[in-house]
């Protein structure tokens, strides 16, 4: 009796009667175009919002893991605020050398350091652009997490001096200088020439997406002589608290010296709790919003996949019948009609997949979340849109199964 399932087992007749198979098969599924093409899309929408969903928590994560890295878990960055200015080109600075002074008291502060930031014209030859320029304090690189690649950080001779010296990032180096060693080479800034002393290690994106690899550092006291003749403002703050020390009792006493001279509006605290918090809140927003979106997709898609093979089993009844005819039992119908669903839940997994890297790829920049593609999102999708497919073709392939041959041949005469 011939099987409609194929002998796997049977040598070349199996290879054979499995090529046979899936020709049939997607000539089947070719021949109803339309309705493979409309369960095809439900599938591939569900898949890519979960795809999309699984990189932006992953990303979420990283990016707050870097931030802690790039801040240290002890810090608190105490920022001037921009209020209705969101521009490098006016930078308010609301926090002054006295708020400083009563701040760097606190008991509890390891370390206290503050910088200026500029945006300035920065030229080397004919080569020339608008640059962030920051003038930092003795330790507030190291306090960072900057580590040097060539040459060094400054020393307090280079303060004492006002030594006209910077340590710059590899885009300066690559756009400037071509890649090549700069030190001890200069560039022009505004109308000064300042000499490359020292690069630091890549440091990548910024929280704003920024890059933090073209970026011209100089010591404070040359800063204020050069470029911003500021003695008493300050553009930030950012403080070290001692391991010993109540981190929250010192975050409560910088609030309540910078309250007694500032507005709320006018300056803001970032610490690692806030931006964990901020990025737990976007990664929930996020799930709760595509989570709903992807399962109402395969929902909706398993129901199509499921009303398409009920409706298949009425247009294709004769070719049921003919198959229970030439010796196909009802498993070999129930498996078929199910093998058929999975493969259309295969191809949709595919394509979803590809959809929801392409969406990972295009719009995770734009929410300024770390771009990763991961794997074990396809080995998801795959199980859930396989699992929604046999739950859909359950039903039909039982029906299928139960027709009776003779009654489905006579449809036909």
């Amino acid at each position: 009796m011939m099987k409609i399932w194929p002998d796997m087992h049977n040598g070349s007749f199996g290879y054979k009667m499995v090529r046979f198979y899936l020709r049939d098969l997607f000539a089947f599924l070719l021949f109803y175009k339309g309705r493979t093409l409309f369960a095809l899309l439900g599938i591939i929408l569900g898949i890519a919002s979960l795809v999309f969903i699984v990189a932006a928590i992953e990303g979420s994560q990283l990016k707050a893991k870097k931030i802690i890295d790039m801040l240290g878990s002890d810090t608190i960055l105490i920022r001037s605020s921009f209020g209705s200015r969101v521009s490098f080109r006016h930078i308010p600075m609301k926090l002054d050398i006295h708020q400083y002074n009563l701040i760097k008291k606190i008991d509890g502060i390891k370390s206290l350091d503050y910088f200026y930031v500029k945006k300035v014209n920065v030229k080397r030859k004919s080569f020339g652009k608008k640059l962030l320029v920051e003038g930092f304090t003795l330790g507030t690189l190291e306090h960072f997490g900057y580590r040097p690649k060539w040459g060094r950080f400054f020393l307090p001779k280079d303060f004492q001096n006002f030594s006209k010296v910077v340590v710059v990032g590899q885009d300066i180096v690559q756009e400037f200088f071509q890649g090549k060693n700069p030190l001890g080479k200069s560039l022009l800034i505004g109308k000064e020439p300042f000499w490359v002393i020292g690069v630091y290690q890549k440091r990548g994106k910024s929280p704003r997406g920024n890059s933090m690899d073209e970026r011209i550092m100089m010591p404070v006291s040359t800063y204020r002589k050069f470029i911003q003749h500021e003695y008493h403002k300050i553009f930030a703050m950012v403080a070290k608290v001692s391991r010993d020390a109540n981190y929250k009792r010192v975050l409560k006493d910088i609030q309540t010296i910078l309250n007694k001279t500032l507005k709320p509006d006018d300056y803001f605290l970032i610490t690692p709790q806030k931006i964990m918090k901020f990025l737990s809140m976007l990664s929930t927003s996020l799930t709760l919003f595509l989570g709903i979106a992807s399962f109402t997709a395969l929902f909706v898609s398993g129901f199509v996949l499921s009303n398409i093979f009920l409706i298949n089993n009425k247009t294709r009844a004769w070719e049921l019948g003919l198959r229970r005819a030439i010796g196909a039992t009802k498993k070999d119908i129930f498996l078929r009609i199910v093998f058929e669903a999975s493969i259309i839940a295969l191809m949709g997994a595919l394509l979803g997949t590809l959809f929801g890297f392409l969406s990972v790829h295009y719009i995770l920049p734009l929410l300024q979340i770390p771009v990763l593609y991961p794997i074990k999102a396809f080995f998801i999708a795959t199980i859930f849109s396989i699992v929604t497919a046999f739950l859909a073709a359950l039903s039909p392939a039982k029906e299928a199964a139960s027709l009776n041959p003779i009654e489905a041949l006579r449809q036909r005469l």
